[in-house]
């Protein structure tokens, strides 16, 4: 036994016929010995029970002298293995405690939802008017006759969308977690409910302003949903460049498809390609959305070729580079695969959406709001809801290079 050995070579270390315990005198050497070898404290209180390092020194000494332990009850210190779980991972005395911090592993940031203004709007139907030719004056001689000239205008209508998003928190979660989600900051499972509801809300809202599609249904990237077209409000991509059943004005000139050329990856060139194609259209970009390869890719060009990196603050203290004088910020809502072949779209590979966000509107009838359900049993069910559609009303103004490999 390791303790008996231990004790028996304390005793041989001490001089010869040294005096270890006088009852008398009440000298007693020994739990000096049992705490040096066991490491424990011999000042513990014992409350009525024999502490550990005697035990173990009883048990000890009896055995020294040839007396068997066997069938003696002695009381058996706690340890963290004792009384396991059936799955063997912690004792039934140690309490959980779980961190009030819930980390939420989907995160994905929404700047374009408020980085693009939202505009009140009336009715079913967000209405503009566009010039789409403005005569050109005449130079005529003296007392000539003049002639007016006539301008020509088109009415743009695209329908407001409406965006859902539902939950429902039962009584007995309501009142089981409250201790615990309020330690975090939650207050109750229905506030962190409506927290997660909103932030699915927003995250769909993003999306939709980049890809959504009002004509072909179309899959959402966060967890690869397929939302119908008929409900879904066009985004960007749509309304700048397709010339679709819906009529808004886009075209496919207004975006340069570079994986035609031999899958092609950004450059300096094609950023400013893009750029002077917006103005000669008349815009001034003043924003680009890229995805998150395209991005580091185009701030390891800037500090290769031009040798610096510009940078400029835009709403909410974001911080981020800058190309010639236009912040760009990425989205994780753009795919960022490299393009293996034509056609490629902001959907299926790496692209840069250069914006003129003076034309850009989110038309708002009605912004999120929180109703709550009727009640029909022990639950509280609820829903965010909004009323919206965005407008380009000039999609010349924008450029998108899409195919980047």
């Amino acid at each position: 036994m390791k303790t008996v050995n231990a004790i028996q070579k304390s005793f041989s270390i001490l001089p010869d016929k040294a005096q270890v315990t006088d009852g008398l005198d009440g000298y007693d050497l020994r739990k000096a010995i049992a705490t040096e070898i066991l490491g424990h404290e011999a000042s513990i209180k014992e409350n009525g029970s024999m502490p550990f390092f005697k035990e173990a020194y009883v048990k000890a000494r009896l055995e020294t002298v040839g007396v068997s332990t066997d069938g003696m009850d002695f009381a058996k210190a706690l340890t963290t293995t004792l009384s396991t779980y059936a799955a063997g991972t912690l004792p039934v005395l140690i309490p959980v405690y779980v961190d009030p911090e819930i980390v939420d592993l989907t995160r994905r940031a929404t700047p374009l939802v408020e980085l693009i203004p939202r505009v009140t709007n009336y009715g079913k139907t967000a209405d503009y008017n566009q010039i789409t030719v403005i005569q050109t004056a005449q130079m005529l001689a003296e007392d000539a006759a003049i002639t007016e000239q006539n301008d020509t205008y088109v009415r743009r209508s695209i329908p407001i969308k409406y965006i859902y998003s539902s939950g429902r928190v039962t009584g007995q979660m309501f009142a089981a977690s409250k201790q615990y989600l309020s330690s975090g900051g939650y207050v109750d499972a229905l506030s962190l409910e409506v927290k997660n509801k909103t932030l699915a809300l927003k995250r769909l809202e993003e999306a939709e302003i980049l890809l959504g599609d009002s004509v072909t249904d179309w899959t959402e990237p966060v967890n690869s949903v397929v939302v119908t077209a008929v409900n879904s409000f066009d985004g960007l991509w749509q309304l700048i460049t397709n010339t679709n059943a819906a009529g808004y004005g886009g075209n496919a000139a207004y975006s340069t498809d570079i994986s035609a050329a031999a899958n092609t990856p950004i450059s300096i060139g094609a950023i400013r390609t893009a750029i002077r194609l917006c103005r000669t259209r008349g815009g001034e970009p003043s924003l680009m959305v890229s995805d998150y390869r395209t991005y580091d890719n185009i701030k390891a060009l800037i500090q290769d070729q031009l040798r610096y990196i510009s940078t400029s603050t835009i709403a909410w203290g974001i911080t981020t580079v800058s190309f010639e004088g236009i912040p760009i910020i990425a989205s994780r809502f753009l795919s960022v695969t490299a393009a293996t072949g034509a056609a490629a779209t902001p959907a299926t590979a790496s692209s840069i959406f250069v914006l003129d966000t003076n034309v850009i509107e989110m038309r708002v009838l009605q912004d999120v709001s929180y109703e709550e359900l009727a009640k029909t049993n022990d639950s509280i069910k609820f829903m965010l809801k909004g009323y919206e559609c965005l407008i380009v009303k000039a999609p010349q103004f924008n450029q998108i290079i899409r195919g980047i490999a």
